[in-house]
């Protein structure tokens, strides 16, 4: 049974939610504290994190969180609506921000989307899954960081399909400048990147080269 750990010091409100989650088949375990957390006897499969908390705040749960355990569902509920709480939210390593009041209906599609991306692997047995919220590559138990720009080019490589990227877009994407160096740079900043592929075990060459064109993604990658 998928775990939850509900972090919320409206004891009212925390009851509440535990009860609608527990209804539909989720093991809940509320606490009011992110000091609690460190009672609990299971690993929580998810985290539902209010931000305003006492003694250590929402963010900074989140961030502890964030470095131990890169690829768990996190999900903020919380009343601070405004544009910058919700970047911020993100930006420590939020998978998904919700403003309070949150419709049932809204949290329990947010549990259920984060569940089918966290505890199934890829059917495919070369697949990898690309955490763009934590710039994560994984594929089965190993995992790698991805650079910003790496998850960016990653990205776009996938929707470019079979006729890949050119070199000077390849460039772009990696935030190089376009000037008569860059060829080998390119040449190291790709090489590395396939040592990434082979870290995780994707077997062959996952990142082609085509010739006097530029770059295409062979290998099976998920972007989540």
């Amino acid at each position: 049974m998928t775990v939850i750990a509900l972090v919320e010091d409206n004891i009212e409100l925390q009851e509440m939610t535990a009860r609608f989650l527990r209804g539909q088949g989720y093991q809940v375990v509320g606490v009011a504290a992110a000091e609690e957390l460190a009672e609990l006897t299971e690993t929580p499969d998810f985290y539902l994190i209010d931000l305003n908390l006492p003694t250590v705040s929402g963010y900074e749960l989140i961030a502890r969180i964030r470095q131990t355990a890169p690829n768990v569902g996190i999900i903020v509920t919380s009343a601070r609506g405004l544009t910058e709480d919700i970047t911020r939210g993100y930006e420590i390593g939020a998978d998904v921000y919700l403003t309070k009041p949150i419709d049932p209906d809204l949290l329990l599609a947010a549990v259920k989307r984060l569940e089918k991306r966290t505890l199934h692997s890829p059917e495919r047995p070369d697949a990898a899954i690309v955490y763009l919220s934590t710039r994560i590559l994984l594929r089965n138990s190993e995992e790698v960081r991805l650079s910003e720009a790496e998850c960016r080019l990653l990205y776009q490589l996938s929707l470019a399909g079979t006729d890949g990227l050119e070199r000077w877009e390849v460039m772009e994407l990696l935030g190089m400048d376009l000037d008569h160096d860059a060829q080998n740079t390119l040449e190291v900043r790709i090489t590395r990147l396939r040592g990434k592929f082979r870290a995780v075990g994707l077997r062959g060459e996952a990142l082609g080269a085509v010739r006097s064109h530029g770059y295409r993604l062979t290998a099976n990658l998920e972007f989540l």
